[in-house]
């Protein structure tokens, strides 16, 4: 079974991946909060999405669902295997994940058919655990699993018919099964969960719900009933870090919409998200999240996603500056970091707003900077980014050090 430890400090120290897209063979040691910048087409979302593929993987599935809500760009494997001109193409991804315990988890991701965008994906483990679960259930069914899911005679049943009754829809029979072989602590919980988020306005503003994930969607969907489950301590952080969306006066989560019914949306927004704004007349100061500033809705989700104990503790953000004004970047990566911390969140964030990096305090070791590019054959490769010993960050941003080009991280192929 597992054992999920709380007000740890265990994250995820080590992520190497192999053959995933553009990433042949890539190793990165992460921190706290990781900050990822790259030319367009690195590989940047490819870590990210790695990592999403390994998470699939440890929780035995990997339905093309359930590669989608994880926000995963699925493709046939084909194309999700590495393919390099004079390279042999090998049809797996091997990633593995250590966790500052020391603890090594590793997963060997295959497709049954390369070419098919449908095809059922696996892991060589899998393969290995569903032969040994059909000799455990020829051997115990009658003592064990009888008692957990009823009367099944599986003398019936063919392995296709069995797998899915035994492996997918009864965990409790994994768990019986394999509890010895399963990884256990904090760590598990981390990825096991993970996902990454690309924020929408449209679906923070409640217009589109494309994604059904809880308590949050992967685009911002949900965000007003994420609220309206925030207790004291919550709401009084959330207060605390909103101080730079400098307009507003308060956030309202009307649980029965009743403000709609007095004209404050036009209904086609399914959020319950208001705003009260300082600056306007009581009364007549009250709008929705359809007709809120998006950078409001924007900083609100990232600070909601850190400061609830109800969202994942390991996730990433894809292009976090969207809809951001450069020096509310520089801000709220700081809040983050802070936020991060306290609330013990681990974090892989992309971006291409240099403001983005001066909120970072590359003297603190838990906040790391990764420069991600292609060599010349092709492959991305990631490097962090360290003061020297002795520098002092201060002397120049890291904004215009990444402009200059001393950092790398910026195309060259045009002027």
């Amino acid at each position: 079974m597992f054992i999920l430890q709380k007000n740890t400090i265990n994250m995820i120290k080590k992520i190497s991946i192999k053959n995933y897209k553009s990433i042949v063979d890539d190793e990165i040691e992460l921190g706290r909060v990781n900050v990822f910048i790259g030319a367009n087409g690195a590989g940047k979302s490819n870590i990210l999405e790695a990592v999403a593929m390994f998470s699939t993987a440890q929780g035995f599935d990997l339905s093309v669902e359930s590669l989608y809500n994880k926000g995963v760009r699925v493709t046939k494997p084909n194309l999700m295997f590495s393919s390099f001109l004079g390279k042999k193409q090998k049809n797996s991804v091997k990633i593995d994940i250590e966790s500052s315990e020391n603890i090594k988890f590793s997963s060997e991701i295959i497709a049954k058919s390369p070419d098919d965008i449908y095809t059922k994906w696996s892991t060589i483990e899998r393969e290995k655990l569903l032969k040994k679960l059909l000799k455990k259930v020829k051997e115990e069914r009658t003592k064990v699993v009888a008692n957990l899911v009823g009367d099944v005679n599986y003398e019936e049943l063919s392995k296709e018919e069995a797998i899915p009754i035994m492996w997918g829809g009864l965990p409790e029979v994994r768990s019986y099964f394999f509890a010895e072989e399963l990884p256990v602590g904090t760590t598990f919980h981390r990825f096991i969960t993970y996902q990454i988020y690309t924020l929408s306005t449209p679906a923070l503003r409640g217009i589109t719900q494309t994604s059904k994930k809880q308590p949050l969607g992967l685009n911002g969907e949900n965000l007003d009933i994420l609220l309206s489950t925030f207790d004291d301590e919550e709401w009084q952080l959330l207060m605390d870090h909103s101080h730079f969306i400098s307009w507003m006066e308060d956030v309202i989560t009307d649980k029965d919409d009743r403000l709609k019914f007095e004209g404050h949306k036009l209904g086609r927004s399914t959020s319950t998200l208001y705003f009260v704004d300082q600056f306007m007349r009581k009364n007549n100061n009250i709008f929705a999240a359809e007709n809120a500033n998006e950078g409001a809705l924007h900083i609100l989700f990232y600070l909601a996603l850190f400061i609830s104990k109800k969202t994942p503790s390991f996730f990433a953000i894809d292009n976090i500056e969207t809809a951001l004004n450069p020096k509310i970047c520089r801000a709220l990566i700081k809040s983050i970091a802070e936020l991060a911390k306290l609330r013990d969140k681990q974090v892989l964030i992309t971006t291409h707003n240099p403001a983005v990096l001066d909120g970072i305090n590359l003297n603190d070791d838990q906040q790391r900077l990764f420069v991600v590019s292609r060599t010349d054959e092709g492959h991305t490769k990631t490097e962090r980014i360290k003061l020297k010993p002795g520098g002092n960050q201060n002397k120049r941003k890291l904004s215009e050090y990444w402009m200059r080009g001393d950092l790398g991280g910026l195309p060259n192929n045009f002027l």
